[in-house]
């Protein structure tokens, strides 16, 4: 029946052209896709082109404008030949009011969603080991090479800063010189947590270079300040632990697979149709 409608169409572009004259011409030229019995002309993928905000005169934006046009009637006649119900015009409106898109792009979306549902979404299953890939090789989620450390800052008075370290020496724990000399305690005591190396100056990062856990570098001018640090930990700090994030990754995967056993469904679906493209 496809078969018989594409052959229908291009019968009907032939007469057409035996036709002859200047309307044979401007016919031909007007006519940009073929999906069965469905003929999309150069003013509707002008119209798509403008409605989409696309510039004008690049072929390959035509090109991929068209192609979604096309695969939006093939979702269309899927949706339809499954008796799904229409989709409503509340529903319509309401999506592309959220979403910014045109009502004909929301009612597209909205059918492609449901087919999702229905053809996809059920037998697409992320795994922890799939998780786990993702969190570790994942920029966001991979972590930095860190130091954790204490801190003592020290506003512009270079003796003070030498009595603190020689109390530190002598061995007063960090944390008691913190409270005693320190001018800014920024998080209420001595540990200020993970720092990232790159995020350190050349100069506190260099002094921490060959540091190990204990060890007492400074004082260090910055911007004002003398500073002195202690190293408690070195290692790659992730500010979220996968725990907190597993919902986020999951849900991340399941769209990524979902889309494409979706887009693989439907090339699939689409070779059972007609469809020629003159562009």
């Amino acid at each position: 029946m496809r078969f018989q409608s594409a052959v229908s169409v291009l019968f009907c572009l032939v007469l057409v052209t035996i036709a002859g004259g200047r309307a044979r011409a401007e016919m031909i030229d007007g006519i940009v896709a073929v999906v069965d019995d469905t003929i999309i002309m150069v003013s509707d993928l002008q119209e798509r082109m403008e409605a989409l905000g696309a510039p004008e005169d690049d072929k390959n934006v035509e090109r991929q404008v068209l192609e979604l046009m096309v695969e939006d009637i093939v979702v269309k006649k899927i949706y339809d030949s499954l008796g799904l119900p229409p989709v409503g015009d509340d529903e319509a409106e309401d999506f592309a009011k959220k979403s910014g898109m045109s009502r004909r792009d929301a009612e597209s979306y909205i059918r492609k969603a449901a087919l999702m549902d229905m053809m996809v979404r059920s037998r697409v299953v992320v795994t922890e080991n799939m998780v786990k890939n993702y969190y570790e090789t994942q920029e966001q989620y991979r972590g930095k090479e860190s130091v954790h450390l204490n801190q003592i800052l020290i506003r512009g008075d270079d003796a003070k800063a030498a009595r603190a370290r020689a109390e530190l020496d002598a061995g007063l724990p960090f944390a008691e010189a913190a409270e005693q000399y320190s001018d800014v305690m920024a998080s209420g005591g001595a540990d200020i947590g993970w720092v990232a190396v790159a995020d350190l100056s050349e100069e506190v990062s260099g002094a921490l270079s060959t540091a190990k856990p204990g060890d007492i570098v400074g004082p260090l001018s910055m911007n004002g300040y003398q500073a002195l640090y202690q190293l408690l930990e070195r290692g790659v700090y992730r500010e979220k632990p996968l725990s907190e994030v597993r919902d986020e990754i999951t849900a991340t995967l399941q769209k990524k697979y979902q889309l494409e056993a979706f887009n693989h469904w439907l090339k699939k679906m689409m070779s059972e149709y007609f469809i020629g493209i003159y562009l």
